[in-house]
């Protein structure tokens, strides 16, 4: 896909004349939310962009003459000679807040120190990273005492760090609007913390990455910390007030301080309860809510004189978070990053296939494969499973109970998919136009399993439609699994095919009528 198509123009009146052109960048995690965001941005203002991806199941979804794919893990050093070779600048977007308990602070550590390391012996001239605002003190998150501590682990050395320090971001896809939108929309009453009431800065998406791209473009900046921040502070019990207001929605606070709990523990008990309404991942929403217990406000505004930035307020940058779901024209999410440990499993073609449990149903449905493979791929999310959904909704509450994705992702585009959208507890694998969809299960389970749809032409105006299910499952549990589900997937199988059957004959059945 060309990177115009999903460039949001969020730079064109940045006041910063561009590097000279075909300036190599590496952007790292680059089928992350900020990354996804920034890429096209800067291949519009000329430059070379080499887009570090940390496996090849990570599709990526652009291409250009000016852009480049390389594959590296921060973790493993010996990856990263390659990806900094002859690079100018290199944004650093790496973070591992998926990891469970106090893993993802080491290894932060460990992927930051061999990141910089590689840069200076491989000349790079700038090094640029995000990272989180928020005082030194006790109070400060683990997520937020991470971040600063990779800050820290950059700075210390002769390559120019510039670190851009940022509290919530607000856009279209972001994990903090999301986690936002799912608390006003699930919960009327929201329980509280004193502890929590702290002031926050929140920025929109659109103005960090003009940030993100001036940095690099401002002639003589030194290296350093630079904080930024949106047009408005907020209290958090307010900034929720605001969010509801904005979407129409009454919500109320009732006081939980009184629990005789830890405050760590209430905070980790709040965020497998939010789990069960929120798209983002029981660690993440620990890591978020533990950071409300600081103030994460700006102390300086070096970097918005020196850019002269025309900020975004909070209520305008979530209008247009919802105008651009809307409008279909959300081009990347929190949820584009597989959760932990499923983006290393490889695809369904490179298993043997005698490891496969397999189930298949078929129907001859009187349709084009184009007008069937349309249907099709309005699946999953607010459009539900079309057949047995009761079912789906209970798989996806059992997978939430023991800490899976659940249902909660939904899609990011209502009619359209591409390779690699999260789809619910799916996601797409592989999508040939008219002929396949092959989806794989993210959902915690026994075995790895696939949903596939397949179209075979019998004729201009029929199509044989085949729904199978994949399955390679673990020693006896896996087995003892697929077996108990073998009467539900019939169940379902069955009646999807009738659906789409009852759905490509209704112009039929309209017009003799």
């Amino acid at each position: 896909m060309d990177p115009e198509r999903v460039n949001y123009h969020y730079c064109d009146g940045l006041p910063t004349p561009p590097l000279p052109p075909n300036t190599k960048i590496l952007v790292t995690g680059a089928n992350g939310y900020v990354a996804r965001r920034l890429i096209p941005e800067l291949v519009s203002r000329g430059y070379f962009v080499r887009c570090m991806f940390r496996v090849k199941r990570c599709p990526p979804i652009l291409t250009h003459p000016r852009m480049e794919l390389v594959y590296a893990d921060c973790l493993k050093k010996d990856e990263l000679w390659p990806a900094l070779k002859d690079i100018d600048v290199a944004y650093y977007l790496v973070h591992t807040m998926r990891e469970k308990h106090a893993q993802f602070m080491k290894r932060d550590q460990k992927a930051a120190k061999n990141f910089i390391e590689v840069a200076e012996a491989c000349g790079v001239k700038k090094v640029v990273y995000l990272g989180g605002l928020g005082e030194t003190n006790e109070l400060l998150s683990m997520h937020l005492r991470s971040r600063m501590e990779v800050g820290s682990i950059l700075a210390d050395s002769r390559v120019k760090v510039v670190q851009l320090r940022a509290a919530i971001i607000i856009g279209s896809g972001s994990a903090s609007y999301e986690l936002l939108k799912s608390l006003v929309n699930q919960q009327p009453l929201i329980p509280f913390l004193p502890e929590f009431n702290s002031l926050c800065q929140p920025i929109a998406v659109r103005d960090v990455i003009k940030y993100l791209v001036g940095v690099v473009e401002t002639p003589g900046l030194p290296g350093g910390e630079y904080h930024i921040g949106g047009k408005d502070i907020f209290r958090y019990k307010d900034l929720i007030l605001r969010f509801a207001a904005i979407l129409g929605k009454k919500v109320w606070f009732f006081d939980v301080g009184w629990i005789p709990l830890p405050v760590d523990i209430l905070c980790r008990v709040y965020a497998f309860w939010l789990h069960f309404f929120s798209p983002v991942p029981v660690n993440i929403t620990a890591l978020l809510l533990g950071s409300l217990r600081s103030d994460v406000v700006c102390k300086e505004e070096k970097m918005l004189k020196a850019l002269q930035l025309d900020l975004l307020d909070f209520d305008t940058a979530v209008k247009w978070a919802i105008e651009k779901e809307t409008l279909s024209q959300v081009f990347s999410r929190w949820a584009d990053v597989p959760p932990e440990g499923m983006s290393d499993l490889l695809p369904l073609s490179e298993y043997e296939s005698a490891d496969f449990r397999i189930d298949e149903h078929s129907l001859e449905i009187p349709a084009a494969p184009d007008t069937l493979f349309r249907l099709i791929t309005r699946i999953g999310g607010n459009h539900g499973w079309f057949h047995g959904n009761f079912l789906w909704r209970l798989r996806g509450f059992l997978d939430r109970l023991v800490g899976g994705v659940g249902l909660q992702r939904g899609r990011r585009d209502i009619y359209n998919l591409r390779v690699g959208d999260a789809i619910d507890f799916f996601r797409v694998e592989r999508l040939e136009i008219n002929k396949e969809l092959l989806l794989r299960s993210e959902m915690i389970s026994p075995g790895l399993s696939w949903l596939q749809f397949q179209l075979d032409p019998i004729s201009d105006k029929s199509t044989r439609l085949t729904l199978r299910a994949h399955f390679i499952p673990y020693p006896f549990w896996g087995e003892l699994y697929w077996v108990s589900l073998l009467k539900f997937h019939a169940f379902i199988f069955k009646g999807l095919l009738r659906y789409f059957y009852k759905e490509v004959t209704k112009p039929n059945e309209e017009g003799e009528k």
